[in-house]
């Protein structure tokens, strides 16, 4: 719990730098856009860990206000989590397989794909990802009872009314829609990598074997130019962190399908809960990596950073009067 916290925070701190930065550098880029939406669905999921996760902090205080901290959060704030997971990997598929076509036929699919569709794709992913699995909200509720353990009233959830109703329809549905996304996800990922690496390669080669001057004649024809290649890299850095998070989700939505006392409130909720959790917090982690993979791989992210932050000190360091003079803004 305290590593998830911690790891959250971090991940709302980063995300945060990395959708300041991606605004500052504008979305006039697919990469940009693509990489944004990622970020700022990884956001939601650091801030509902996080929130989550105070019930840690809480009961040190209380620890029957711990207890109620975490059944109410569970409720709606740990399937926010989990629902957002879903949408940035559904993105991510889509961001694989734009550069596996990007890579495959760069001069037919450059012109086609433009910014205003990539936002459009990734508006609708969101939108369509979220109101299939939006029903989640409706399944549990919490409510108040005495704890004889605490001395006092303390919150537990409980299925609704909604669930008794439709309840068992729409719980198959979400788990074949949960396990859907990663695994459509995962599989986009894994085919377009070895595609993108075949060309990599191939491009590679290339430049081995040809001579200078012929690259400076009829290197744009033939291959990728460097700043494409260094897209390429960063990110297939990105894709391979999700493929590496997903594999554990989806078998965990294997078991799910396979075993149907394999949930909560059933008969394995323990195992069900110490699985999810770690499912979660390899969650966590992957969306605590954005910052440093784009400042690790991209000159711009870095060089925007460095100025973001040159520009914060300057503030902090400069006079109480909010006057500035021609030499402190040049």
């Amino acid at each position: 719990m305290w590593m998830s916290l911690i790891i959250s925070l971090l991940g709302v701190f980063g995300n945060i730098i990395t959708l300041l930065v991606f605004y500052r550098l504008g979305f006039r880029d697919t990469v940009n856009i693509t990489m944004g939406a990622i970020t700022a669905w990884d956001l939601v999921r650091v801030l509902c860990g996080s929130v989550h996760r105070l019930y840690g902090p809480v009961s040190l205080v209380s620890e029957a206000v711990g207890v109620s901290w975490q059944n109410v959060t569970l409720v709606n704030i740990v399937y926010m989590h989990i629902v957002a997971g879903n949408v940035s990997y559904v993105i991510g598929g889509y961001v694989a397989l734009e550069r596996c076509l990007c890579v495959s036929f760069p001069f037919k699919v450059k012109s086609i794909i433009t910014p205003r569709l990539t936002m459009a794709v990734c508006l609708t992913i969101s939108i369509s990802v979220f109101a299939s699995q939006f029903p989640i909200f409706l399944v549990f509720e919490y409510k108040w009872v005495y704890s004889q353990l605490y001395g006092q009233d303390v919150a537990i959830y409980q299925y609704t009314h909604f669930y008794s109703v439709h309840g068992q329809k729409f719980m198959e549905s979400y788990r074949y829609f949960s396990f859907l996304y990663p695994l459509l996800s995962l599989s986009f990922m894994v085919v377009s990598t070895v595609i993108i690496s075949y060309h990599l390669q191939k491009a590679s080669d290339f430049r081995n074997k040809v001579s200078a001057a012929t690259k400076h004649q009829d290197g744009t024809r033939s291959e990728m130019s460097a700043r494409d290649r260094q897209v390429v890299k960063m990110l297939l850095a990105v894709i391979v962190i999700y493929m590496i998070v997903l594999v554990p989700r989806v078998a965990h939505f294997v078991t799910m399908l396979c075993e149907a006392e394999y949930y909560t409130l059933r008969y394995y909720n323990n195992i069900f809960w110490v699985v999810l959790y770690s499912v979660s917090f390899l969650d966590l982690l992957n969306s605590t990596c954005n910052l440093f993979i784009f400042y690790s791989m991209s000159s711009r992210f870095r060089y925007c950073v460095r100025s973001m932050a040159s520009h914060f000190l300057c503030c902090m360091a400069s006079p109480k009067s909010g006057k500035t003079t021609l030499n402190d803004t040049t």
